[in-house]
């Protein structure tokens, strides 16, 4: 009997052993359990705190690059605006480039894109002197809807690049062709409104309105005319000619070797001189200018 009992305690003894061993491990288990899930919650804490980092850097990426690929937009505009009549390229004019752009003077035979032409970057909009241009003879009224004009494009610019970020195509070639787009509205207010009105905005708001000549190329058709380094063409047949890419794309229209009117305003002279040129090269180097345009009316 005393053996029974003997053995009932040492199996008592056993079980409390091993309950006392499976509490431990399961204690041992929820610790380690909890210093894991404490380790998780630090790792995932730290992995959206940096995912939240990476998403403002790509926002200000994004931002970035859509500053930069307007300023691209309009620089390459600018420059294709300042493709010349020539074969020798030249500085422009001190002063007289848009910002950020230093325009010069290139080939004649280089096609032109139709907003190639003078046109008013988004930072005209600083130096838009409504009254100046009143005093210069406009109407305010045609004044007050050139204005209107331009804030409703520089509007629609901004909520173009705004889309763009937001939906994830600021790099695309629809937002560069879209941005193409606005800038060609910019062109066309020289047909919309007088073009007396278009040059004077041009010249106030201190942007290249005219071109000079740089270089005349011995024996072509400018040095025949007798053209000489510093004059301003005025008209080229009959045409206002506001950039270096209009007047080489006027020279490629019509019939070659027809005689066309050139007016040239020479320095010291008050009034410009008609000479006449064979359509086609001139034989001159361009570079960008401002010239204060005569009064309207």
């Amino acid at each position: 009997m005393m053996t029974g009992i003997a053995n009932s305690r040492t199996a008592l003894a056993a079980l409390i052993a091993v309950t006392l061993a499976a509490g431990a491990g399961a204690w041992l288990y929820a610790r380690a359990s909890g210093e894991r899930i404490a380790v998780l919650e630090q790792e995932l804490a730290a992995a959206r705190d940096r995912a939240r980092a990476d998403t403002a850097d790509r926002a200000a990426l994004a931002d970035r690059v859509a500053h930069l690929e307007a300023a691209l937009a309009e620089a390459t505009a600018g420059a294709d605006a300042a493709r010349g009549d020539a074969t020798t390229a030249t500085p422009a004019a001190s002063g007289a480039s848009p910002p950020g752009e230093d325009e010069v003077a290139a080939q004649a035979d280089t096609p032109g894109e139709p907003d190639s032409h003078a046109a008013l970057p988004r930072s005209a909009m600083g130096g838009f002197d409504a009254d100046s241009l009143v005093a210069a003879g406009f109407h305010r009224e045609d004044v007050t809807r050139f204005r209107a004009r331009l804030d409703e494009i520089q509007l629609k610019q901004l909520y173009l690049r705004d889309q763009a970020t937001r939906e994830g195509w600021i790099g695309t070639p629809r937002f560069a062709q879209e941005s193409k787009a606005l800038f060609g509205e910019l062109v066309g207010l020289r047909n919309e409104f007088d073009e007396p009105l278009y040059d004077w905005v041009l010249y106030s708001t201190g942007h290249p309105n005219r071109v000079a000549v740089s270089e005349v190329i011995s024996g072509g058709a400018g040095d025949a005319a007798g053209l000489l380094r510093g004059d301003v063409i005025v008209r080229y047949d009959d045409r206002l000619v506001l950039s270096p890419a209009e007047l080489r794309d006027a020279t490629t229209q019509g019939r070659a070797g027809e005689l066309v009117a050139l007016e040239v305003q020479r320095e010291g002279e008050s009034a410009p001189r008609r000479i006449f040129v064979p359509r086609g090269p001139i034989g001159i180097t361009l570079e960008p200018t401002a010239v204060r345009p005569a009064p309207a009316g």
